[in-house]
């Protein structure tokens, strides 16, 4: 019996396998979903393609790898956060408004993330935050955070010199202050 039904399932298998076939449309571009367009800022936006990205700290969300030593001289802003955190989208807005006012004083400020590329993509088209966002290469614990979101403050000689866990308003008068002028307690 068993026999009886295998022969005109195979015969019907290789009729339909041999019928001439629609060709298959390729999908429009535009329903390709684009790249997240980062505002890269900076010295980010003057660093050259990278072969191995892999291989430094860091990369941005088109592929340059870089190390915080590209920012010598200066005073970064490191926001570590996550697209699921709740608290580190509230404060995005906020960040971004500091950078804004601390812009004329030699601050960058960078968002980053240890998720995927394609991961910080989508959620950037899907909101649209402007600032610098980059990619861990590495995972947060490798460099000691412990929960996001969390913020460090390295001075121009390359150093850590405050640590903020948690989210914070950080254009307030109180944070910007702290920015500028970090208390010995807000390094941890």
């Amino acid at each position: 019996m068993t026999r009886q039904l295998f022969l005109p399932l195979l015969i019907f298998l290789l009729l339909s396998c041999s019928q001439d076939q629609e060709a298959i449309e390729p999908v429009a571009q535009d329903t390709v979903t684009p790249a997240y367009q980062a505002q890269i800022t900076g010295v980010l936006a003057q660093l050259p393609e990278d072969n191995d990205p892999d291989s430094k700290t860091f990369q941005t969300l088109d592929g340059r790898g870089f190390d915080i030593e590209l920012f010598e001289g200066g005073k970064v802003f490191v926001n570590f956060w996550a697209t699921w955190c709740a608290p580190c989208i509230r404060e995005i807005p906020s960040i971004n408004r500091a950078a804004t006012e601390l812009e004329d004083e030699g601050y960058t400020f960078l968002f980053i993330s240890d998720e995927d590329p394609e991961t910080i993509n989508d959620f950037l088209l899907e909101r649209e935050f402007p600032g610098n966002f980059v990619k861990l290469n590495g995972y947060f614990a490798t460099f000691g955070i412990g929960a996001v979101p969390s913020s460090w403050l390295v001075d121009e000689s390359g150093e850590v010199s405050a640590i903020w866990a948690g989210a914070y308003e950080w254009d307030s008068e109180e944070m910007l202050n702290e920015i500028r002028n970090p208390s010995p307690t807000a390094l941890q």
